[in-house]
């Protein structure tokens, strides 16, 4: 389960990183829509795979 987290930790930082880096070096404002797309994208993902986690736990 460590190395889901880690490689959506790892994705998640890089995809932001490289928004904001754009958005650095054009001003573009659509870079700044990218990033909270990934930010919704990625804590959505964190809740459902949390809630499903928490429910197994709880049956098992």
């Amino acid at each position: 389960m460590f190395g889901f987290w880690r490689l959506w930790l790892l994705a998640t930082i890089l995809a932001i990183g490289g928004a904001l880096l754009c958005f650095a070096l054009t001003h573009d404002r659509r870079y700044l829509g990218r990033v909270l797309a990934i930010v919704r994208w990625s804590g959505g993902l964190l809740v459902i795979v949390t809630c499903f986690w928490l429910i197994f736990r709880l049956l098992r």
